[in-house]
């Protein structure tokens, strides 16, 4: 599920996105998660992410789109341009 920069980025949850980026940057996933995403939900959480195509492996490495989803900026409501 690679996605370019002219498309939008996939929503992903908090953890989700937490867990990505210590995928990313080579930390354990679990790292920075509140206590109630560690106490039940982590493996739900990785699987969520296999299913969007973000991490693959038994190792849980990122993909092309789980590095893509940090590259493109997030998008935000249109500056306002006026008098």
């Amino acid at each position: 599920m690679a996605f370019s920069a002219s498309t939008t980025r996939p929503k992903l949850s908090p953890a989700q996105r937490t867990m990505l980026h210590n995928a990313i940057h080579g930390r354990p996933l679990e790292t920075s998660l509140t206590r109630n995403s560690t106490s039940h939900k982590t493996h739900s959480t990785v699987q969520a992410l296999h299913r969007a195509g973000m991490l693959a492996g038994i190792d849980h490495r990122p993909t092309e789109a789980g590095y893509a989803f940090f590259a493109v900026p997030e998008q935000t409501k249109a500056p306002f341009i006026g008098a």
